[in-house]
């Protein structure tokens, strides 16, 4: 993986293998940095998910082959532990130009992900009773 830092805006470059959520956490790990994201590329092997109201969790479905990135989007924040949590949506098209979409869990990079990503100061979340989901609550300067 390649990151490019433009002071406002990173480019990060990940290449065949790379896993993408794993990656960014990693990366956010390391620079501490939270902002919304946008992407395209190719992948293998996507975990993506629906949540479920009545059950409040995610349903959780693998997809098998290669896929286009139809599209990236998703943001980078922490939770009141100061734990990174990448929460991206993704769309996919496959070889029979079917298009499946939904919260990206896990993917390995195919070819490319090209992703920029814009800064923003620390992006906070904390849980939502009503969902059981952590949901951004407010935003701190860095």
């Amino acid at each position: 993986m390649k990151v490019l830092d433009q002071g406002d805006k990173i480019l990060i470059i990940m290449e065949s293998g790379d896993l993408i959520t794993k990656n960014l956490t990693e990366l956010a790990k390391k620079t501490s940095i939270s902002g919304f994201f946008v992407g395209l590329g190719a992948v293998k092997k996507p975990t993506i998910g629906f949540f479920d109201l009545n059950q409040k969790r995610y349903i959780r479905f693998t997809l098998n082959g290669a896929f286009e990135v139809v599209s990236f989007i998703g943001n980078i924040s922490y939770d009141k532990e100061n734990n990174p949590i990448v929460h991206a949506h993704i769309c996919l098209g496959d070889k029979d130009y079917r298009i499946f979409g939904g919260h990206l869990f896990e993917a390995e990079v195919s070819v490319t992900l090209e992703i920029l990503l814009i800064k923003t100061d620390r992006i906070i979340r904390k849980i939502d009773d009503r969902f059981d989901l952590k949901l951004i609550d407010r935003i701190e300067p860095q």
